[in-house]
């Protein structure tokens, strides 16, 4: 429930973006379904960390830097 919380004063400030925007990208770099979302500070930012499997059955590891979207690292699981 805090992560929840926290994710959501995070958002109200504008220090992170909604997690549907995050999303959003996530299904555009690789369709599929999402496994794990996890909100995590790293240094002095928030990063998002997502993990999806694509419609071949890859797995897919990504972050994103949470106040701009931009992705920070994507990686295919062996």
């Amino acid at each position: 429930d805090s992560d929840h919380e926290l994710a959501r004063e995070l958002k109200q400030a504008g220090d992170i973006l909604p997690l549907e925007q995050i999303l959003a990208k996530v299904q555009k770099l690789h369709p599929g379904h999402v496994l794990e979302v996890e909100l995590e500070k790293e240094q002095q930012h928030y990063v998002y960390e997502i993990e999806t499997v694509d419609t071949k059955g890859n797995v897919w590891e990504m972050q994103f830097n949470a106040k701009t979207g931009e992705l920070l690292k994507s990686k295919k699981e062996k």
